[in-house]
């Protein structure tokens, strides 16, 4: 019971060895480290992260009965847009080389396939790009939207595999990335002798492609790579500051 007395007259006897300079140093030094505190407290807040999306036309596909694949394919275009907005088009020097292996055979009709793992895509843009390993199955789904003649193959997979990438406009994707593909078969031919829109063996289900060329678009998109936030900033700034001032505190006191 005694022992909180005798600590609150050390203290006073402390503070009153102190000359009214060193007490008003000490508060200043209080007051700083509540704001560093404070400061650090609002750093680690989450801030919502940006994201990030490349969206591409003039996407060619071939399917050799077993994988999927564009070799090293040029595209039509490539729109970049953080949160939604657009910040950057390209037309030239964008292109694609891409393989979605270990499909298997894919029936006539509709259907959900999954591919196997390994090798992605490299997607090149303005000198620069980024390359995926797939680290997960791709999903790929073909569904026969109007019969014979509208065909769609549709493709999306998630990769936190990524071997490289030094976009432009500033982009740079955190993990993990999505990407999917939507295009339409062109022309096919069908292991039953088959090939060619209005072919009565399309539709049948009892076949399955040996070929086809499907084109169409595609998209990356993910959430940017975390920055220093504001907060994280200013309580670097503010220890730094402090060590300064006590710095020069300390050197005016002993000149």
């Amino acid at each position: 019971m005694e022992h909180p007395p005798r600590l609150h007259r050390q203290h006073f006897a402390f503070r009153a060895q102190l000359t009214p300079k060193e007490n008003n140093n000490m508060r200043k030094s209080l007051i700083l480290l509540a704001a560093t505190f404070l400061v650090g407290t609002l750093g680690v807040l989450p801030a919502a992260a940006n994201t990030l999306q490349i969206q591409f036309s003039g996407l060619n596909l071939t399917y050799d009965g077993n994988n999927i694949a564009a070799n090293e394919d040029d595209l039509a275009t490539m729109n970049f847009f953080d949160d939604g907005v657009l910040v950057g088009t390209l037309s030239s020097g964008i292109g694609i080389d891409l393989l979605i292996p270990n499909i298997g055979p894919i029936l006539t009709g509709d259907g959900s396939y999954t591919s196997g793992l390994g090798y992605g895509l490299n997607l090149w843009a303005g000198g620069g790009g980024i390359g995926l390993d797939w680290d997960s199955p791709v999903s790929v789904n073909v569904n026969e939207l109007g019969g014979d003649v509208n065909v769609a193959v549709l493709g999306s997979a998630s990769t936190n595999a990524v071997t490289g990438q030094n976009l432009p406009f500033g982009f740079n994707f955190d993990t993990p990335i999505q990407f999917s593909f939507s295009t339409q078969i062109t022309n096919f031919t069908l292991s039953g002798g088959g090939g060619g829109f209005g072919d009565q063996a399309f539709t049948d289900g009892g076949d399955y492609y040996t070929h086809f060329d499907s084109f169409g678009t595609g998209e990356l998109s993910g959430e940017a790579s975390p920055i220093p936030e504001p907060a994280t900033l200013l309580m670097i700034g503010a220890g730094l500051l402090g060590g300064g001032l006590s710095r020069r505190r300390k050197k005016r006191e002993d000149a």
